[in-house]
């Protein structure tokens, strides 16, 4: 063979390894299985009901964002306007790793990388029926979420995407 086919050959393995290398990264990201990606919610929305709901939304990788909400306020005189009563929202970054059959959600704040071991864990378990995800947080009270989405919101998308950014750069 002749030098130039030698190079040639060598440019043509180099790339096919180059190819099989960045699969493998991409997959290695992806440390959640497709079935658990997406948005997740005790109701469709978090001003639904009149309780309290929580939704989680969940990437590929196991960023996402743990979003609670408060039942509706009710008003001191007891009125019904027919308007919708305020509620508090609040949400955090979650981390989330699947570890056989058991999903587990732990905040995570980029800023504070090394201290995430004391954060409360959010346990959940798959099941197919629905399909649900039953998690459980400090308090133990079971939280059936059903599966709304199998992708999250762009707004969401575009908050984890920052998490990531701010966790890489730390």
């Amino acid at each position: 063979m002749s030098a130039r086919g030698n190079r040639m050959t060598c440019r043509v393995m180099l790339a096919m390894a180059m190819a099989y290398a960045w699969q493998l990264s991409a997959n290695a990201a992806d440390i959640l299985p497709a079935y658990l990606v997406g948005t997740w919610g005790t109701a469709a929305s978090l001003y639904e009901g009149t309780t309290g709901q929580s939704q989680m939304h969940l990437q590929a990788d196991g960023f996402g964002v743990m979003v609670g909400s408060t039942p509706p306020a009710m008003r001191q005189d007891g009125v019904d306007d027919g308007k919708p009563a305020p509620r508090a929202i609040v949400g955090f970054p979650v981390r989330a790793t699947l570890e056989g059959d058991v999903l587990k959600a732990q905040p995570f704040l980029p800023t504070q990388q090394g201290q995430q071991g004391s954060a409360p864990l959010i346990v959940c378990r798959y099941e197919t029926a629905g399909p649900a995800l039953i998690c459980t947080g400090p308090d133990k009270v079971p939280m059936p979420m059903k599966r709304y989405s199998a992708t999250v919101p762009a707004e969401v998308a575009s908050t984890i995407a920052s998490i990531r950014r701010q966790a890489a750069s730390n």
